[in-house]
C-alpha cells in the first residue's frame, strides 16, 4: 500500500509555525537564498523537467515546500520519513529557486540582497570590497558535492570559493551558471568600474623583470582558451 503524502504540518504542528520556505530561508548558511513566491511554485510550466531529476519523492517534497515548517520534534527523530523527503524538498526547492531568481521578480529580490550587502565582500584587496555574486558551475545538482556554491566578483571578473567555517554545503545549480551575468546585464548601473589600481611586484624597490609577467599573462590567456 502506497505511503500518503508527507506534510510537516503532521505530528502536531501550530498554525502560527512559519511556512516551510520562509523556515529554510532562515537555516544557518542559507542567507543567499530568497523566498520563492508561492504563485511560481504551483505553476506547471515552472516546473517542467524537474520530476525527472528530483525522483520518486517529489509529490510529498512539493507538498512539503507549500506546507509549514516541520517540528523540532519531527526533526530530532532520525528514523522518521520526513528526513528523506526533506533531503528532497531542499534539492526541489534549490532547483525551482534558480529558475526564479532569473525571473524579472526573482532578480528584482536579488537585487534587494546585493544592496544589502549580504553575499559578501571579494576578498581581492584592490576590488575594495566590492560585493559579490552567487554562481554556479553548472546547471546540474552533484550527489558527490562537486559541483560548491562560488562566488563571482563583477569588479575583477574572478570566481572564489564561498568558505563558511562549520557551513553546509549547497549545490551551486541551487542559483545556476546564468544568474550573475544576467543580474549585471538587468541592473547595469550596479556594474562597477574596473579595479583603478594594479598591483606591481618588486623585489627590493625594483619591478620584478616584465618578461615573467607577460609569460603569466599568456599562461592566464591559455587557461581561458582551454
Amino acid at each position: 500500500m502506497q505511503e500518503p503524502a508527507l506534510s510537516s504540518s503532521d505530528d502536531g504542528s501550530s498554525l502560527d509555525e512559519p511556512n516551510w520556505v520562509s523556515w529554510f530561508c532562515m537555516l544557518r548558511n542559507h542567507e543567499f537564498f530568497c523566498e520563492v513566491d508561492p504563485a511560481f511554485v504551483q505553476d506547471r510550466f515552472n516546473l517542467y523537467g524537474l520530476k525527472e531529476l528530483v525522483g520518486p519523492l517529489y509529490s510529498e517534497a512539493m507538498t512539503m515546500i507549500l506546507g509549514i515548517a516541520p517540528t523540532e520534534k519531527q526533526l530530532s527523530d532520525p528514523s522518521q520519513r520526513i528526513h528523506k523527503v526533506l533531503d528532497t524538498a531542499r534539492i526541489l526547492y534549490g532547483l525551482i529557486h534558480a529558475r526564479y531568481i532569473l525571473t524579472a521578480q526573482g532578480l528584482s529580490d536579488m537585487k534587494a540582497k546585493y544592496r544589502a550587502h549580504e553575499f559578501g565582500a571579494c576578498p581581492r584587496t584592490l576590488c575594495e570590497k566590492q560585493t559579490v555574486l552567487p554562481i554556479g558551475l553548472s546547471d546540474s545538482v552533484s550527489p558527490s558535492g562537486e559541483n560548491p556554491l562560488k562566488l563571482f566578483c563583477c569588479r575583477c571578473q574572478e570566481l572564489y570559493d564561498h568558505n563558511v567555517p562549520g557551513g553546509n554545503y549547497i549545490d551551486g545549480a541551487f542559483f545556476g551558471s546564468t544568474f550573475p551575468h544576467l543580474f549585471l546585464q538587468t541592473f547595469r548601473e550596479l556594474r562597477p568600474p574596473p579595479p583603478s589600481c594594479k598591483y606591481v611586484p618588486r623585489v627590493f624597490g625594483f619591478k620584478v623583470y616584465q618578461a615573467q609577467q607577460q609569460q603569466q599573462q599568456q599562461l592566464q590567456q591559455q587557461q581561458q582558451q582551454q
